[in-house]
């Protein structure tokens, strides 16, 4: 798009005429005593300047061979005030398109210049692009800023652990013990304590009595046991996600 550019065109716009009807009115041919219509220097002055303005606004330099400029400011205003510089977007591919031009960059920790970018600067005063990687965006909860950083971490919580009680009952030892146990006495007059009376004076050996097989029973009763909880787990904390490359319009 371009200006009026030849010899008949003046350097300031020239004042425009007062307003003669305020409902819209059109172009005819004219005809049945109508004259026809004519737009004059000061209706095309008018939808110049509009236009001309639409361009300056969108940061575009006029270019006279190329055709699309209006087009370009119009796409541009469109995400413009639908997306401001500095929001996070979610990227799907590790390039940005070259259509976009250089009016985006991944979000890695990089710094900018205010000064080419204030708008930028306006969402992150100390001129750093936040690193997203691996990182997810999370509501501002009371207590913290905005932009402020949190480690991944764990809610406090306890668990716990039951083992149910086991009655082992009566245990028995195993069949066993028929013996005897042997002994030798000297001397006259020589007796076995006050259980086993008998007086032995031939200096022979003598023998207990046998009990025969027999066992022992052995209470254990309820008890419990320890438990020791063994960890588990992923390195970090994480949630179903899908990984996505963040990006940031730079103005």
């Amino acid at each position: 798009m371009y200006h009026l550019d030849n010899d008949s065109s003046v350097v300031d716009m020239p004042q425009t005429a007062p307003v003669l009807f305020t409902e819209r009115r059109w172009f005819t041919e004219g005809g049945d005593g109508i004259q026809p219509s004519y737009p004059g220097a000061d209706w095309f002055n008018i939808i110049q300047a509009e236009m001309m303005n639409v361009l300056a606004l969108a940061n575009i330099t006029p270019d006279k061979n190329q055709h699309d400029q209006f087009a370009q400011a119009i796409r541009f205003f469109s995400s413009d005030y639908m997306l401001m510089p500095g929001i996070p977007l979610p990227w799907t591919r590790t390039t940005i398109p070259a259509r976009y031009g250089n009016r985006y960059a991944f979000m890695v920790g990089q710094s900018f210049s205010g000064l080419a970018y204030p708008l930028l600067a306006e969402a992150y005063p100390d001129l750093i692009i936040p690193d997203m990687i691996g990182i997810t965006i999370k509501g501002t909860p009371p207590g913290r800023d905005p932009l402020s950083y949190e480690a991944d971490g764990v809610i406090s919580h306890t668990h716990g652990i039951e083992i149910d009680n086991t009655d082992l009952g009566t245990k028995q030892t195993t069949e066993n013990g028929a013996h005897v146990h042997t002994y030798g006495v000297t001397g006259d007059n020589f007796s076995i304590d006050n259980i086993y009376r008998e007086t032995i004076t031939d200096g022979n050996n003598r023998s207990t009595s046998s009990a025969g097989a027999h066992i022992h029973n052995l209470v254990l009763g309820a008890h419990k046991h320890l438990a020791t909880i063994l960890a588990t787990g992923n390195t970090e904390n994480t949630v179903k996600n899908r990984a996505f490359n963040y990006i940031v319009r730079l103005y």
